[in-house]
């Protein structure tokens, strides 16, 4: 007999290239739960709940959403070929952009015949807090990785477009090229994981290790169906080889990958870009069990780092502040955890 769910939507965050889009695909497997692509609701097209909208805002916006689903957050210059089916489903009651989100979740999630809605935008993990008072049924599923090889995936993300992920246009690849930075990599990731420490204990939040999950596959994901209190299904240990920044996709092969645990130690990291990324987050490091590699002196290259840091920090933030929502409160959310 089938296990009944308690809960109605499941967010999947973390820090980027820490397996959020491999864990999304690991639930979408269950047959009750539908997992939609990265739609960068929060911080991006929603930053706080005081907005009242209008009908036609709410008709603009659940287009938008559509549009993303439909075509990805890439391209967004045909929402209008959602507006019909917007208005359709818009009512009076329905005026802020969390309730449209809402609506745009549950819609989606019913027209594909599941019960349980999947986020898997990564960097919701800076709306946990917004999250959880909004969805009382909700369960989150945190993904940590070891930083040096989410530094390493990060400096090779802009390759992504040319092994498999065709629908990544220049211009993201671009992006992808010029936020690439060791210190700021690093310290996103470290502000990632100070968020994820305020949950470590919360009921409704499991931290999941990516490591783990590579070395210990059917274990982990039995146990995280137990957290979501759904039931375990052999097709969720069916997941391709896609995703990677430094392998071409392989769609017709499915396994857990374990050599890229600690990818890092086989070369692609210079030792200054290691050091830095130890020492701006040791503490976490420590925190979440990841072993530091031992310097005895720092490496003579991390001037360049440090000198080009402010240089580069202009280009990152040309190229992300259409992304970005409320620069303020990204800056805020990102950099300056409570």
């Amino acid at each position: 007999m089938n296990s009944v769910s308690k809960i109605d939507t499941i967010f999947i965050v973390g820090n980027s290239r820490s397996g959020t889009t491999m864990m999304g695909r690991i639930l979408a497997n269950n047959t009750k739960i539908f997992t939609f692509k990265e739609l960068h609701f929060f911080g991006t097209i929603w930053t706080n709940d005081t907005v009242r909208l209008n009908k036609n805002h709410q008709v603009a916006l659940l287009s938008r959403l559509f549009c993303i689903q439909r075509y990805g957050i890439f391209n967004q210059d045909k929402c209008s070929e959602f507006n019909s089916s917007a208005e359709k489903l818009i009512k009076d009651k329905f005026n802020s952009p969390l309730e449209i989100y809402k609506l745009f979740l549950k819609t989606v999630t019913s027209e594909n015949l599941a019960q349980i809605s999947c986020e898997q935008t990564p960097k919701n993990l800076y709306y946990l807090e917004e999250i959880l008072i909004s969805f009382p049924n909700v369960k989150v599923i945190n993904l940590v990785r070891d930083q040096r090889d989410v530094l390493l995936s990060q400096k090779n993300k802009w390759k992504r477009r040319f092994l498999g992920a065709k629908e990544i246009p220049f211009s993201e690849a671009l992006r992808s090229y010029f936020n690439y930075h060791p210190i700021i990599t690093s310290m996103v990731w470290n502000s990632a994981l100070l968020y994820t420490s305020k949950y470590l204990n919360h009921p409704k939040v499991k931290i999941v290790k990516f490591e783990d999950l590579l070395v210990d596959s059917e274990n982990v994901i039995k146990d995280i169906c137990k957290f979501l209190q759904i039931d375990f299904q052999k097709e969720m240990l069916r997941v391709p080889l896609v995703g990677s920044s430094t392998e071409i996709d392989t769609k017709s092969k499915f396994q857990f990958d374990q050599s890229k645990i600690n990818k890092w130690e086989k070369g692609g990291l210079s030792d200054a870009e290691i050091y830095l990324s130890q020492k701006i987050s040791s503490k976490m490091m420590d925190k979440f069990d990841y072993k530091v590699k031992n310097f005895f002196y720092p490496p003579f290259s991390i001037i360049f780092y440090i000198v080009s840091f402010p240089l580069v920090l202009i280009p990152a933030f040309v190229f992300n502040i259409h992304r970005a929502g409320n620069i303020i409160e990204v800056i805020k959310k990102r950099f300056i955890v409570k």
